[in-house]
């Protein structure tokens, strides 16, 4: 099936040229253009610029944090690389907000069309990022072309979905109210439709950045400029202090973009008492804000011009050698290695014989066609019979793929990580939900760890086990696990109050609190955090490739490296449909417990009632 589908791909790009050049040359001239015109103006203005248009608009706690992400990129040299980060960025976004709005539109044309857009979005989504690697290098080769092609369809889902729902939900009563005073298609919808929906498309907006920024990164091993190049050139060369200084970089920049693009909080009450929160309120005003940044502005400018010196070159700093954290970072790698070297050992040796040896053998032990069967069998109880026999057919189409034994390697590191985030995480979440201090501890540590590029995860195993199944294992499980702390942190904190209340009345204690009433009202809100969990555990599987990690990531990475487009189509279509099946067992799961839990309480309570609609002719006719 590779094959065909490489015979087929590589007709259609000798054949039809005019589909996708002038896309991919419209990019690279744009990113080229935007990054000559940055280059070409003073550093010290660019940084003005933006910390002020960031303080203007967010706050100064965003700005001061712009700041100490310009005084890192300065301090590390990686000047070049940030503005070539956000010349791509830029371009990226561009696009992918006008390709994304325009989907979005059309999805909300009507039911048909709608069905059609979502069938698409979800199979983008669902289709591994890495795996989109391979048919554009075929159509590209590498460079900034391919890079920004690649972010650009993985960063448009999110908008094109918001878009389309947001516009789906405008309140029929608005449109009939404005068609009756005779607006036309165009002025309704850019007059009434486009504006209500704009809170669903910020929200799109700001997820389409995330992904473009994700993907940005991913997108130097086909060679784009930026951050993401010094990271995979660390990981490479296995100079982690390297990768990590570029990451530090990456995510002081992913943190300010995110923040900046959310959605707006509503407006406080501005009115203080001490001089540095009127400062701030001032600050933040809609009056005079604008002058004041106005005013630093041109200071800044006057000042460049006026005291011109090498400290206005942040590519070559006046202190000449920029800071290097190679050195250090070694230092800790080998004071780690021989402090806890037997313990890390022993830990290395338990996950490899009783983890990764037994359900490997489980897996291979058991033949295709059961898996094919017992999939089916527990779609069709827990999703209904179509969908359960469309996973039964999935299951099937990665053997016919070609695919299963490296589906079973995959799914080795996946089901072992998962143990160690249900091992882990649950207690993690369990400690945040009953203690405020320690959700207030753990809170900012999984923002950090949600916020890292993947790539920066194999770098802390790797240094603390090398390379190998374990460190991938090691490695999924630091992607995989903030998920599940935060929503069993929130399925526990969800449950009823008046319920806990009632039992606390009748004497329980907290573990019996916990373990009869919190876990079990939070369990479908558990399932969903196990749920994602499990993907980005799948997310893993190509980055854990590059560190030893056998299956269908192994492939992927092999196809991106030597340009194989049917071995990556082939391994890719496998995960995809990997994803699908495991992403719907699990939501079924989830929704088949909620409504085990809610007829299990309905019998409670009916039960409840009957005894107490008996007992009382009885206490009528005893008195």
């Amino acid at each position: 099936m590779g094959d065909t589908f490489e015979k087929a791909f590589k007709a259609f790009a000798h054949s039809s040229p005019w589909a996708y050049e002038p896309f991919a040359t419209f990019l690279e001239r744009s990113f080229e253009s935007l990054h000559d015109t940055l280059s070409s103006i003073s550093p010290a203005i660019l940084v003005a610029a933006i910390v002020l248009a960031v303080g203007y608009f967010r706050g100064l706690k965003l700005a001061g944090l712009t700041v100490l992400l310009f005084t890192c990129v300065v301090l590390t040299g990686l000047w070049d690389s940030t503005v070539e980060t956000m010349a791509f960025m830029l371009v990226a976004v561009a696009a992918a907000f006008v390709l994304g709005t325009l989907v979005g539109l059309v999805g909300s044309l009507g039911p048909r069309t709608s069905a059609v857009v979502r069938l698409l979005l979800d199979a983008m989504q669902a289709f591994p990022a890495f795996a989109y690697l391979v048919p554009v290098i075929a159509l590209f080769g590498t460079g900034n072309a391919a890079a920004l092609v690649v972010t650009v369809i993985w960063a448009l889902p999110p908008l094109a979905r918001m878009t389309s729902v947001g516009l789906r939900d405008v309140s029929p009563e608005v449109l009939e109210a404005a068609a009756s005073l005779g607006t036309n298609r165009m002025q309704l919808l850019f007059g009434v439709k486009l504006p209500m929906a704009e809170p669903s498309i910020r929200a799109g907006s700001n997820q389409m950045i995330m992904y473009a920024i994700a993907m940005a990164t991913m997108a130097s091993m086909v060679g784009a400029a930026g951050l993401g190049a010094p990271v995979w050139s660390g990981l490479n060369r296995l100079a982690f202090g390297d990768a990590l200084q570029a990451g530090i970089a990456l995510v002081l920049l992913a943190v300010i973009i995110d923040r900046a693009s959310s959605p707006r909080p509503a407006n406080r009450d501005l009115s203080t008492t001490s001089w540095w929160q009127r400062l701030r309120g001032f600050f933040r005003a809609p009056y005079g804000s604008a002058q004041i940044c106005l005013f630093l502005f041109i200071l800044v400018v006057v000042a460049s011009q006026v005291f011109r010196g090498r400290w206005q070159y942040f590519s070559d700093p006046p202190w000449g050698t920029p800071i290097r954290l190679r050195e250090p970072v070694e230092a800790a790698v080998l004071w780690a290695t021989t402090t806890w070297g037997p313990l890390l050992d022993s830990f290395s040796s338990f996950i490899q014989i009783y983890g990764l040896n037994l359900i490997g053998s489980l897996f291979a032990a058991t033949p295709w066609v059961v898996v094919v069967a017992a999939t089916a069998a527990i779609g069709i109880l827990i999703t209904g019979k179509v969908q359960g026999l469309f996973l039964g057919l999935g299951v099937a189409l990665i053997g016919c793929l070609g695919m299963w034994e490296s589906t079973v390697l995959t799914m080795s590191v996946v089901t072992v990580a998962l143990a160690l985030v249900i091992a882990i995480g649950f207690p993690l979440g369990v400690l945040m939900a009953m203690n405020d201090m320690a959700a207030a501890i753990i809170r900012p540590v999984l923002d950090v760890m949600q916020t890292l590029p993947i790539y920066l995860l194999v770098i802390p195993a790797v240094m603390l086990l090398g390379v190998g199944e374990v460190a991938a294992v090691l490695a999924t499980f630091i992607a995989a696990v903030p998920p599940m702390i935060r929503f069993t942190n929130a399925g526990l904190r969800g449950a009823d109050h008046e319920v806990i209340e009632a039992a606390q009345i009748f004497g329980a204690r907290p573990g019996q609190i916990l373990r009869q009433i919190r876990i079990p009202m939070g369990l479908q809100t558990m399932m969903v955090g196990l749920n994602q969990s499990l993907l980005l555990a799948l997310a893993m599987a190509v980055v854990s490739s590059m560190i030893g990690a056998p299956g269908l990531g192994a492939n992927i990475l092999t196809a991106v490296n030597r340009a194989l487009l049917g071995t990556g189509m082939e391994a890719g279509g496998a995960m995809f449909l990997l994803g699908v099946v495991l992403d719907r067992l699990f939501s079924g799961g989830a929704q088949f417990v909620a409504s085990a839990q809610h007829a299990s309480t309905t019998k409670v309570a009916r039960k409840s009632n009957d005894e107490t609609t008996s007992s009382v002719p009885a206490n009528a006719a005893s008195h």
